[in-house]
């Protein structure tokens, strides 16, 4: 599966996918600076990962500036580890 990882946040800039402009990005290296609502949009569904199946805007604005901080930071204050800032695109065939 394709997959799209969070490494971090850009303030004040543009949508790569839907052309918006953001006080908050999130950077990624697949598709650039994308919006928190249009990285949920992008990304598959988990239910063993999330309840609902998808994490919520505002939790991946979080994860943003949280990998924004290295991993070390991550894990000691966060309590994540490994691929917690990996998710599958929706629509990626294996």
């Amino acid at each position: 599966m394709k997959t799209i990882t969070i490494q971090g946040y850009v303030r004040e800039c543009t949508c790569n996918h839907c052309g918006r402009q953001l006080k908050l990005g999130v950077s990624t290296p697949e598709r650039g600076v994308v919006g928190a609502d249009c990285f949920v949009k992008l990304i598959a569904r988990n239910t063993k990962r999330y309840r609902t199946g998808k994490p919520s805007a505002d939790w991946v604005k979080q994860l943003s500036i949280i990998a924004s901080k290295g991993p070390e930071y991550a894990d000691r204050v966060h309590g994540l580890y490994g691929a917690w800032a990996t998710f599958d695109l929706a629509g990626a065939k294996p």
